[in-house]
């Protein structure tokens, strides 16, 4: 049997595409990038199923060839292919969250609201009494506000505050009644969209389709806790917060996050959605608040910005009279 041959290459990822030929798309759009030096995007594979929307696949993937240029006359090349895994890198080591104000108005209006019934339970003539003559029950209306990241890093924790404000113009309470935090549940919503060309005997158009993927972040419930709401309340470390690199996708699997990109043709983008259920005058209200455009960020940070690893090939060639592909790793050098 001939010895093994083994002949070692590196080479770097390429920090831009060099796009080849011309942009096949009749129109341009914002969700996507048609810059034709844009950076590569991490490796992404999205397959979508029982999801909200359309039904959307799509993927970015790096592969290396390598081959085995045979002299003439022998059997031909040998050749074979890798997968390769490539991760994007941020920019600035501690990124500004950004944070962004949402209000919602809550209005109770309950028998418990008074003084009196703050102090003793109403008797079923008075509950009935009460549910007669509703609107002469007392009123307290507060603003929930909350502050919302619209930046965030994999692997990181996310700040989250809520607060409530009483509105002493609006009440006809003599003074603020508790507002107790009974439930919350955060989510990151990921929102896949594709771009392809549909063709026709006629003529040929633009199809974008979208597909949106709820990812739980954390949900909890406070009923038990007695947590009384104040102007600001931080509840980032207290949920513990954070975005994990790995998330489930429903009951399926679990798949590797990817920061927020755009290319030709995939756009990958992120919504922070907050659900927070309060109690006042035991009475409970529901309110929603949403960072529309979330930007996920890279877990690994490199002053550049840009991943420049250096991928060390070997090629290990066995006896070239078999019929067997040769083997080889790819090992990424930070």
């Amino acid at each position: 049997m001939n010895p093994p041959h083994e002949w070692r290459f590196e080479f770097r990822f390429p920090e831009h595409c060099e796009a080849s030929g011309l942009n096949q798309f009749k129109s341009s759009s914002e969700i996507f990038n048609d810059d034709r030096h844009q950076p590569l995007p991490a490796s992404f594979n999205h397959v979508a199923s029982n999801f909200i929307g359309a039904d959307v696949d799509a993927f970015v993937r790096y592969e290396l060839e390598a081959a085995l240029v045979t002299p003439p006359g022998t059997r031909g090349n040998i050749e074979t292919v890798k997968l390769l895994t490539f991760k994007t890198q941020r920019g600035e080591q501690d990124p500004d969250p950004n944070m962004f104000f949402a209000s919602q108005t809550s209005v109770v209006q309950s028998l418990y609201l008074s003084p009196e019934y703050q102090r003793r339970l109403p008797t079923f003539k008075e509950k009935l009494k009460a549910g007669i003559h509703g609107s002469k029950l007392p009123k307290a209306q507060h603003m929930l506000k909350a502050l919302l990241p619209t930046v965030g890093v994999i692997g990181q924790r996310v700040p989250l505050a809520l607060g409530v404000t009483y509105d002493e113009d609006h009440s006809t309470t003599p003074s603020a009644p508790p507002v107790f935090l009974r439930d919350i549940k955060v989510q990151l919503v990921s929102t896949t969209t594709v771009r392809c060309i549909s063709e026709s005997i006629w003529s040929s158009s633009d199809v974008i389709e979208s597909n949106q993927e709820p990812l739980p972040l954390s949900e909890q419930d406070f009923r038990d806790l007695n947590i009384e709401l104040t102007d600001r309340m931080d509840l980032g470390e207290r949920m513990n917060l954070k975005i994990v690199a790995r998330q489930a996708y429903g009951s399926l699997m679990w798949a590797p996050l990817v920061p927020t990109f755009k290319t030709f043709n995939i756009a990958r983008s992120y919504r922070l959605v907050v659900s927070v259920v309060t109690e006042c005058g035991k009475k409970k209200s529901h309110a929603v608040f949403t960072c529309p455009n979330f930007l996920l960020m890279a877990e690994d940070y490199s002053p550049l910005g840009e991943l420049s690893s250096a991928v060390g090939i070997s090629v290990d060639i066995g006896n070239t009279d078999t019929a067997v592909l040769p083997s080889y790793e790819a090992v990424v050098k930070s």
